[in-house]
């Protein structure tokens, strides 16, 4: 078996586990990583995510949830505490090296569907 671990490090397979549930939800990681002094409401973030409001909305409640994404007034800002901003970071730089993502991508589809590939 691939060693998922060692190609990501603990902080990001953890943090994967923990917070991405969809590639859904890594969009809307690396859109606001990169855009971090964005306020949008989410009709705002599904134009530019090129999203249906529908889909955003569980994706958007747990990274609220999980005290990542902050909501107020129907506005939605990127908002983690400093630990789980460098954690965001090591998520999107490990996106950007080819074998890490494709690592990432296999990671969040086996938990879309745990039975693939089993």
């Amino acid at each position: 078996m691939y060693d998922l671990e060692g190609v990501l490090g603990p902080s990001v397979m953890s943090f994967v586990d923990k917070h991405v549930r969809s590639l859904l939800t890594w969009d809307i990681l690396v859109f606001f990583h990169r855009n971090p002094d964005a306020v949008l409401d989410i009709e705002g973030l599904a134009s530019r995510l090129g999203r249906r409001v529908e889909e955003l909305e569980p994706e958007i409640d747990a990274l609220a949830d999980g005290r990542i994404l902050a909501l107020a007034g129907g506005l939605i800002r990127y908002k983690p505490s400093p630990e789980m901003r460098e954690i965001v970071s090591a998520f999107v730089d490990s996106c950007q090296d080819r074998g890490r993502r494709l690592a990432l991508i296999a990671l969040v589809l086996h938990k879309i569907n745990p039975h693939v590939g089993a």
